[in-house]
Order: structure tokens, then C-alpha cells, then sequence
């Protein structure tokens, strides 16, 4: 008896603690009024270019009051548009990005350590290419409680920002620049992610 007196109190608390975490979802299936965004820029010696795609979805999860959190995306590789079709479809071939057998890409978190303010360092683990490997890489999450405001902007419940940018080293996923493309595809790529969710 004295152990369920206990233990009542503590099953309270721990739920309490447990209804700070929210869950925000991403994409086209969630209904935003929004794009999400995932841009790939090239800076090469003799061409630089800049591939985008709004075909981004998942899920974040954010406590505030631990101010911590996890999620996983998920990027349509496929739908990446560099402004020139015929350099897009070279891009979707097996050589390149070998959309037919890898259409996405996904990151799913392994750690979040919030920084300062809105910034956090978030680890996780990016499958590309049918390769996984570890990136680390400081984020901007800036949550925005329902208003009006969100309202008026058709947005439902709270609302997520999430913002950032890292880099990614073509060869460490399989990529192998060919003798002619070299000097007009960068080794190096940046990868920017400006993504939206939502609670209800």
C-alpha cells in the first residue's frame, strides 16, 4: 500500500514530464500550407549550379523543456530540379545519383544537445546512395506556438522551423566525378534544409 502511494506520485510526474515532447509533422501528407526545402549547391572551378526539391516528409519531435528532441526525414533524391533537364536527367542516372535504385535519402537523428537560444548540435545518421555514414551539424529550431497568426496562415497547432546547412563529400556516398565532369561538379557539396512542421 505504502509502494502504490508512492509510486502514484511518480507515475504522475513522469507522464507530466512526458507530455512536454511534441510531435510535429512534415510534408505534403501533413497538410502544411508551405515548401519544405532541401537545396543542393555545387561551387565547382568552371560551373557552379544549385539542385532543389520541395519533396521533403517526416517527423520531429521536440521537448522543449529538456530542450532536446529527435526525428527522422526523409528527401525525394529523384525530384532534385537543377534548372536544366537534360542535366538533371545525367544526374538521375546510375553513374550520378542512381535515382531508379535510390530514389530517397533519410536522415534519422541520434543525438540533439541544444546550444544557445534556438541552435542545437544534432547528430545523425544520413542514408544516401544505399550508403549510411554519421553527420554532425548545428541546426536552427524555432518553435512557434498556435496563434491567430499561425491560423490566419493555415497553419494547425503549434508550428516547427527547422533550419541548417552541412556539407557532404560526393565520394564518401559512391559518386565518382568522370574525367569530363570534372571542374564542373564540385567534389563537395552543400546541402541547405529549411523545413516546416506542424502539431495538429
Amino acid at each position: 500500500m505504502a509502494f502504490q502511494r508512492c509510486a502514484l506520485p511518480l507515475l504522475l510526474l513522469l507522464a507530466a514530464a512526458a507530455s512536454h515532447a511534441q510531435t510535429f509533422r512534415v510534408g505534403k501528407e501533413a497538410g502544411l500550407p508551405v515548401s519544405q526545402t532541401v537545396t543542393v549547391e555545387s561551387d565547382a572551378d568552371f560551373e557552379n549550379f544549385t539542385g532543389i526539391t520541395h519533396g521533403v516528409s517526416g517527423v520531429i519531435r521536440i521537448d522543449p523543456a529538456k530542450k532536446t528532441g529527435s526525428g527522422r526525414l526523409e528527401i525525394d533524391v529523384a525530384s532534385i530540379d537543377t534548372g536544366v533537364p537534360l542535366r538533371n536527367e545525367h544526374m538521375r542516372s546510375a553513374q550520378w545519383l542512381d535515382t531508379d535504385k535510390y530514389p530517397t535519402a533519410v536522415f534519422e537523428t541520434t543525438s540533439v544537445r541544444h546550444k544557445s537560444g534556438d541552435t542545437y548540435t544534432v547528430t545523425g545518421r544520413l542514408t544516401f546512395r544505399g550508403v549510411t555514414r554519421t553527420i554532425t551539424t548545428d541546426v536552427n529550431a524555432r518553435l512557434i506556438k498556435e496563434s491567430a497568426q499561425s491560423r490566419a496562415a493555415r497553419f494547425r497547432g503549434d508550428v516547427v522551423r527547422v533550419r541548417g546547412q552541412f556539407r557532404l563529400r560526393l565520394s564518401d556516398y559512391g559518386v565518382r566525378i568522370p574525367d569530363i565532369a570534372k571542374g564542373k561538379v564540385a567534389e563537395i557539396v552543400t546541402i541547405r534544409f529549411d523545413v516546416f512542421g506542424q502539431t495538429g
